[in-house]
């Protein structure tokens, strides 16, 4: 008679936890995203251990303290738990390379025979975006967070979050809106766009974006929180990855968050944010950590075996300071491109992959380099660019001495596509990463630097890269102040150093560039005689 009015408490207290952890749930985000993506892991242990309880205490019609620690009950206890342990950190080595495999099958990969050409790639390296943007930000209570690079109508822009500083600040104000700053650059442009949004990242308790974000959507990985700005303000977008399988889960595209200023959050599936002109025109729609998985689940081509021990045809992405591959290249009418440049697994240091993942639906291209075509990678080319010999630059991790010249750092290897031919820029910055002082260009088939801009002398450095990228090398005269080692600008290099070209680099560099103009038209050509037949 007494049983339901002493289990009415409990009942209560599991309904008022219940209702606390569902409130608090965005704090249990990372175990519960565990549980939800790795079943693999503890699923089976799961089922061994309850096997085991069956086991123990098969033939009994209760359990109790007594029946557990009885020799006949905690014998087969013991082993099943120990076996489910074991069975746990072997599932939980192998869930890994089996789920990476699993995204390999699931993804349609697009060879491709061609680099594509005529790409647009940021001049500004995010390290120096970050510290010149900071520096110029006048304001005592603010900071800036969440540096994205995005694409817009005037071209890539850097875009960052002004975010409350100080504790108190985080608790009690909002953001107050976002900065933009011209990738196209290297001086800086910053422009602050005004508008409080209600939340955003860095701010606590509910007005943090992520803890509302997770609150509408539990299940999901979220990406990067990228500011934009739109005809009607700014606002955050913010993709999101989902799973999908049952004890193998692999990620793909969930949708996108967009926020605006008055707190108001839109949920949009992919289909739906590809209507939006706004998150079409950011190239921010697919995440870059799902494209950077994508581009590193290729190395399983040939399967785990292959991977772990034979490492046949395998690639690996390497990177080379903190801003990872891939780098968003944009191809105008094309689309961006998240784009990384893989090596062979081992010691090699050459490029064998180009990756191409698509910026709005997640299609990846892969470019393989022929056997017999060698082709420098990423790596390679920071080390050709510190053996060059600049006058007044003395990298920092170098162990030269001299006297006249600063500490320098080579930075971000980003590959652009010049006429169908892989080529690094590359951008040597003081370790301060206070500003760019030389845009170098390496080419990856001959692996030695071909030009050499001066960022802090000449004020045209940036309209001669831009204009290299879209033409190619073309011959440069010597003028007496080559002639004299003191020229300013664009400074092709000789394979001895950074100082003029021979006669015999240009001559090269001229035919090459007629092949190529030869090819294209010749291929404008064939499409000319085919829209031309009946």
């Amino acid at each position: 008679m007494n049983r339901p009015r002493a289990l009415a408490p409990v009942a209560f207290g599991a309904v008022a936890l219940a209702l606390v952890g569902w409130f608090l749930r965005p704090l249990f985000h990372g175990p519960a995203m565990f549980l939800w993506t790795a079943p693999l892991v503890w699923v089976p242990p799961v089922v061994v251990l309850l096997l085991g309880a069956l086991v123990a205490f098969r033939g009994r019609r209760r359990i109790t303290v007594e029946n557990i620690v009885s020799p006949r009950s905690s014998g087969p206890l013991i082993g099943f738990a120990v076996a489910a342990l074991v069975l746990f950190f072997l599932l939980g080595i192998a869930n890994g390379p089996l789920s990476a495999r699993a995204l390999y099958k699931d993804t349609r990969y697009e060879q491709i025979s061609d680099l594509p050409s005529g790409a647009n790639v940021r001049l500004l390296p995010k390290e120096v975006a970050e510290q010149i943007s900071s520096s110029g930000f006048n304001s005592p209570t603010e900071f800036l967070s969440n540096f994205s690079i995005v694409r817009t109508s005037r071209g890539l822009r850097w875009t960052a979050l002004r975010t409350p500083d100080g504790v108190i600040r985080t608790f009690t104000k909002k953001s107050q809106g976002i900065v933009t700053l011209d990738a196209g650059q290297t001086a800086r442009t910053l422009r602050q766009v005004d508008a409080e949004f209600k939340v955003a990242p860095g701010l606590r308790l509910t007005d943090n974006l992520r803890w509302q974000l997770l609150k509408r959507h539990f299940f999901i990985e979220l990406g990067e929180e990228v500011a934009i700005e739109t005809r009607n303000g700014p606002r955050i977008v913010v993709p999101y990855t989902e799973y999908k399988g049952l004890l193998l889960r692999r990620p793909r595209l969930g949708g996108v968050f967009v926020v605006s200023p008055d707190g108001r959050i839109e949920d949009l599936e992919p289909q739906e944010a590809r209507r939006r002109p706004e998150i079409v025109g950011s190239a921010r729609l697919f995440p870059e950590s799902l494209a950077r998985r994508i581009q590193d689940a290729y190395s399983y081509k040939r399967g785990i075996w292959n991977r772990l021990f034979v490492h046949e045809e395998q690639t690996q992405i390497t990177d080379t300071e903190a801003n990872r591959q891939p780098y968003l290249i944009d191809f105008g009418e094309r689309g961006a491109r998240w784009v990384t440049v893989a090596e062979p697994f081992g010691r090699a240091f050459a490029a064998n992959a180009v990756f191409l993942t698509d910026t709005l639906t997640g299609a990846t291209q892969v470019y393989r380099v022929p056997r017999g075509k060698s082709l420098s990678g990423n790596r390679r080319a920071l080390d050709t660019v510190r053996s060059v010999s600049i006058p007044g630059v003395v990298f920092a991790d170098r162990t030269a001495q001299g006297a006249g010249g600063g500490r320098f750092r080579v930075v971000e290897p980003r590959p652009v596509f010049v006429r169908g031919r892989l080529v690094y820029l590359v951008s040597i910055i003081p370790e301060s990463a206070n500003s760019v002082s030389k845009t170098v260009i390496v080419d990856a088939e001959q692996n030695k630097v071909t030009e050499i801009f001066d960022n802090d002398s000449d004020p045209n450095a940036e309209a001669k890269t831009l204009e290299y990228l879209r033409t190619g090398p073309a011959p440069v005269e010597p003028t007496p102040a080559d002639q004299n080692g003191s020229g300013n600008g664009s400074t092709p290099a000789a394979p001895g150093g950074a100082g003029g070209g021979g006669v015999s680099d240009r001559l090269e560099q001229l035919i090459r560039s007629q092949r190529e103009i030869l090819r294209e038209t010749e291929a404008l050509q064939r499409e000319l005689e085919r829209d031309a037949a009946p």
